[in-house]
């Protein structure tokens, strides 16, 4: 038979104590520092401004403004400042579409060639058998960002654009692999003036935005209120975070066009978590839901992402969602990126926690670190900083890009003289997808422009033999080295070039004389 002491006064005492600081423990605000840790975080990465908002629980428990919309001027960044969210619109276009088929009037599975007759690729297989969801899952046959250029700063239309994906040869074959694609979504949001006699704009407005109260929110940058509460886009020249003007990319809009702040994105993520469901009101069934976030294409994690992930044993993409696990739970994730604008989104259905990051400034990381470091605080993770470990990665690359730099210009052939005289290059050549490129002369040099793309010019600056360098008028394009293929009579017959091929396109294009 055990004997049972009654505790004495002092351990009781302590017992009490123990409890007390238990419960002090749990009702601890985990997002308490939040503020000085975004503050630090945004002077080690130069950040001007950026908004931020956290949900848990059906509740906005976070969400406000830090810094400037703009560097010089001295109105602050709060949740309501308007920010490009780029690709954050996939997910709304592949909602949009789920609505069509939640009404009957589309299937998933329907072949685009079907609904959209003028459709065509490169290749007869992929024309005749790409559906709905197809266009959705970057699947394609093209690597990531491929032909991107067409659309980027260009004066073509959306209808122009889909006309050219006949001309864009693919790289892999159809749903073979993985490769993002801007150009698929572009083709997915423009079935639904086909199907309903609207635009793709009005219909997300009116079925999505207007709904969930997202009375900020817009489908184009002529629609940001002039002198409005809006943050202003900046990239690096020359070293300095410099602001720049907005791009408009309305012949790419179901793919990337959206305007959101903080707040509004905010309601975006809480209708994500309650699975469609949004003031007593289904406005879209959670099948449909379901179906966005069913992995559809699988993806293989680089070596710096399981670095970082060390818990994650899946990624993959749904319909304008990528998915992961981490730390056993689901995630569902977004991320924008647009001249001088990043951004980044993500939500855990099984936690009801969600998260949406918007910056206004290129080259950095603190707009995909810091939503991970908040998820970690409001599920008690083990604690790791994000941002650091990014700057980390970030510093590497910047050396690594140096060393690059200094290899490439070793290598030059600094005394070689261009083969031709300097207006023996100019003249008109053309590329089939991209369009006319018109090299002309005069005072002594050669300026490079791509007919499609009015606003940019390229004066060329010899590099080495019939090489020339091509420094961009629009900023956000760097420089493109531009190399001339002279034939046997010595005749200047092609020129091909990439244009900043590790942000915008990854292609080469080659454009023949025309005359």
């Amino acid at each position: 038979m055990r004997i049972i002491r009654k505790p004495s006064a002092l351990l009781q005492l302590f017992l009490l104590l123990i409890a007390g600081f238990s419960i002090t423990r749990a009702q601890e605000d985990p997002l308490k520092g939040l503020d000085t840790y975004i503050e630090q975080a945004m002077q080690a990465w130069e950040l001007p401004g950026l908004a931020i908002a956290v949900v848990k629980d059906d509740q906005v428990v976070y969400a406000r403004g830090f810094g400037v919309r703009e560097l010089g001027r001295p109105d602050q960044v709060n949740e309501h400042t308007l920010f490009a969210v780029a690709s954050h619109t996939k997910a709304f276009t592949g909602l949009a579409l789920g609505l069509l088929v939640q009404q009957g009037q589309l299937s998933w599975d329907d072949r685009v060639v079907y609904l959209m007759p003028g459709f065509q690729l490169y290749d007869p297989v992929a024309t005749r058998e790409m559906t709905v969801r197809d266009l959705l899952t970057h699947k394609q046959g093209y690597r990531t960002w491929a032909g991107d250029l067409l659309w980027w700063a260009s004066n073509l239309s959306r209808q122009d654009v889909l006309v050219r994906l006949k001309y864009l040869e693919p790289d892999y074959s159809f749903r073979s692999r993985y490769g993002y694609n801007n150009m698929m979504f572009v083709a997915a949001g423009e079935l639904i003036p086909i199907i309903t006699d609207t635009t793709w704009d009005d219909y997300v407005t009116a079925r999505l935005l207007k709904p969930l109260g997202m009375s900020r929110t817009n489908t184009s940058i002529s629609q940001l209120p002039e002198n409005g509460n809006v943050a202003s886009p900046h990239i690096r020249i020359d070293g300095k975070m410099t602001p720049i003007p907005y791009r408009n990319i309305d012949n790419s809009g179901p793919a990337g066009a959206l305007n959101s702040s903080a707040s509004d994105m905010a309601r975006w993520l809480r209708f994500q978590l309650a699975f469609g469901h949004w003031e007593g009101i289904q406005l879209v069934d959670s099948a449909i839901i379901r179906e966005t976030r069913t992995p559809q294409t699988l993806l293989r994690p680089g070596a710096n992402f399981q670095r970082h992930f060390t818990t994650t044993h899946f990624l993959a993409y749904g319909l304008g969602w990528f998915m992961q696990d981490y730390h056993g739970y689901l995630v569902l994730r977004h991320s924008g990126g647009m001249d001088g604008m990043l951004s980044y989104s993500l939500f855990l259905p099984e936690a009801g926690v969600g998260v949406t990051l918007l910056t206004n400034a290129q080259d950095q990381r603190l707009y995909s670190s810091l939503p991970w470091y908040v998820v970690d605080r409001l599920l008690s993770l083990p604690a790791k900083d994000w941002s650091i470990a990014y700057l980390a990665d970030a510093k590497a690359a910047e050396r690594k890009d140096t060393q690059a730099r200094k290899i490439r210009e070793k290598n030059r052939a600094k005394r070689s003289k261009p083969t031709l005289p300097l207006k023996a290059y100019a003249g008109t050549f053309h590329n089939d997808f991209i369009g006319t490129a018109t090299v002309t002369h005069g005072l002594g040099r050669l300026v490079l422009h791509l007919n499609s793309h009015e606003n940019v010019i390229g004066p060329l600056e010899h590099w080495h033999y019939d090489t020339f360098v091509s420094k961009w008028s629009d900023p956000m394009w760097g420089e493109s080295f531009v190399t001339f293929t002279l034939d046997s009579n010595g005749k200047a017959t092609a020129l091909s070039l990439k244009v900043r091929e590790e942000f915008i396109d990854p292609l080469e294009y080659s454009f023949q004389r025309a005359r």
